[in-house]
């Protein structure tokens, strides 16, 4: 699992010789991004790698939350772009076994936003580890960064879970523009379909990707990121 580093184009490995890429992502404190969780799904997916959405701090989640939180199972779970997804709760523990038999005999790699809770996660599995946890930053409302290197914490049920420091952001420049379409899973049934074999789903006539977000076939959040990201590419 890589991205770009935050400064020049180099590389920087997030970590190796992982099963799966753990999304940790928080419903509010710090709010939901959905760019920042489909630059790391995109990442994985260019790696090929399994990818799993975790939903967590669903304990702050009021009536007015259920909204946002339906939206963003439709667009990422199952039914959407096709990712498992388990809103999860530190707190009061719901949703947290469901998704440790999810990973079970499993080396993840976590990644996430600064405050999210991937630390907390952890100790809510694991208890007794000896480690910091940190709060938001009451001036920005975004997270401090607790975890200032990567490591393996090992679990029951077979698991290990590699704990990597809180982003800002998640450049993925390393992506060529032309793949990044197969970055996106839901795309896939609709490329063959398009009517210029080099379409690159943005502008061009008779593309079937942009007739199934017309169809509500394909999220039109995840499309909508899908062009920004082709546009930030353009030299």
């Amino acid at each position: 699992m890589q991205r770009t580093a935050s400064i020049g184009t180099a590389m920087q490995v997030i970590a190796a010789n992982v099963d799966m890429v753990l999304v940790v992502t928080s419903i509010k404190q710090p709010a939901f991004n959905n760019g920042f969780l489909c630059r790391v799904l995109a990442a994985a997916s260019w790696k090929e790698l399994k990818a799993t959405i975790v939903l967590n701090k669903m304990d702050l989640a009021g009536s007015q939350d259920e909204k946002l939180k339906n939206r963003i199972m439709a667009t990422y779970g199952l039914e959407g772009a096709g990712y498992p997804l388990f809103p999860v709760s530190c707190v009061t523990g719901f949703g947290a076994d469901e998704l440790l038999e999810h990973i079970k005999g499993l080396t993840v790699v976590m990644t996430g936003p600064s405050g999210a809770g991937k630390t907390s996660l952890v100790k809510y599995y694991n208890p007794s580890l000896d480690i910091r946890i940190g709060g938001l930053n009451p001036k920005t409302s975004k997270g401090k960064h607790t975890t200032v290197a990567a490591r393996l914490i090992p679990l029951k049920n077979n698991i290990a879970i590699i704990d990597t420091p809180g982003l800002r952001m998640f450049a993925i420049d390393h992506i060529p523009r032309n793949e990044l379409q197969f970055c996106f899973p839901e795309f896939r049934n609709y490329l063959d379909e398009c009517r210029f074999r080099d379409c690159l789903h943005l502008s061009e006539p008779g593309c079937a990707v942009k007739s199934a977000v017309e169809k509500d076939a394909v999220s039109e959040i995840r499309y909508g990121e899908y062009v920004d990201f082709m546009n930030e590419k353009i030299p």
